[in-house]
C-alpha cells in the first residue's frame, strides 16, 4: 500500500509507527512539516505530493490529521485520523482548500482522554461538515501509543482486504 503519513504539530517524520508501516512492506512517505515556519506553504506542497503519487491510504495525526482529511476529501483518498485537530481551536492551521466529500471514508480515532483535540467538538465538526465517516474512542490522551496505531491500521487493512475480495467475488471476469 502506498501511504502519506502526516505528523502532528509537535512530532517528526520519523518514528516507530512509520519505521513500522515500512518493515510490514508499505511504502510510506512521511515529509518533514514545519507548522510553524512554513503554514502557508504546506497544503500547496502536500497537494503536489499527492498529485503525483497516487497513494492508496492518507494517515494523519492532530494538525496532521487535519490535512490528512483535508486532502482525503479533495483527492479521494480514505484517511485514517487520530485525534484530527478539525474544529476551530486556538492554534493555527495551515491554510486548506475546504472540498465537500461525502463518498471517501475516514476513520477516525479519539483519544478518550484527550485534551487538547477536544473529541466532542471534532465529532461535531464532522457531523456538519456532512462527512463519511467511522469512529472509535480508545483511552488514551492526545498522544497515539504504537499499540493503539497499529491496532486500528491493522483492523482497517483486514477490512480493505475483505472489501477486495467480495468485490472480486461480485465481478462476472466471463463477460
Amino acid at each position: 500500500m502506498r501511504i502519506l503519513y502526516l505528523h502532528g504539530l509537535m512530532s517528526k517524520p520519523t518514528s516507530v509507527k512509520v519505521e513500522w508501516l515500512k518493515d510490514i512492506g508499505h511504502k510510506v512517505t512521511s515529509p518533514l512539516l514545519d507548522y510553524k515556519k512554513e503554514s502557508d506553504k504546506i497544503y500547496q506542497m502536500l497537494q503536489e505530493l499527492c498529485i503525483k503519487s497516487d497513494f492508496d491510504l492518507i494517515i494523519g495525526s492532530s494538525m496532521g490529521g487535519f490535512l490528512a482529511w483535508s486532502l482525503s476529501n479533495q483527492y479521494d483518498i480514505p484517511s485514517l485520523l487520530f485525534n484530527p485537530s478539525l474544529a476551530a481551536n486556538k492554534i493555527k492551521k495551515p491554510s486548506v482548500i475546504s472540498f465537500v466529500n461525502h463518498s471517501i471514508l475516514h476513520t477516525v480515532i479519539f483519544g478518550r482522554d484527550d485534551i487538547v483535540v477536544i473529541p466532542s467538538e471534532t465529532l461535531e465538526h464532522l457531523k456538519d461538515a456532512k462527512s463519511n465517516f467511522e469512529y472509535t474512542y480508545e483511552s488514551n490522551g492526545h498522544r497515539t501509543p504504537f499499540s493503539t496505531f497499529s491496532k486500528h491500521f491493522n483492523a482497517l487493512e483486514k477490512n480493505n482486504d475483505r472489501e477486495f475480495e467480495l468485490y472480486i467475488r461480485s465481478v462476472d471476469f466471463n463477460g
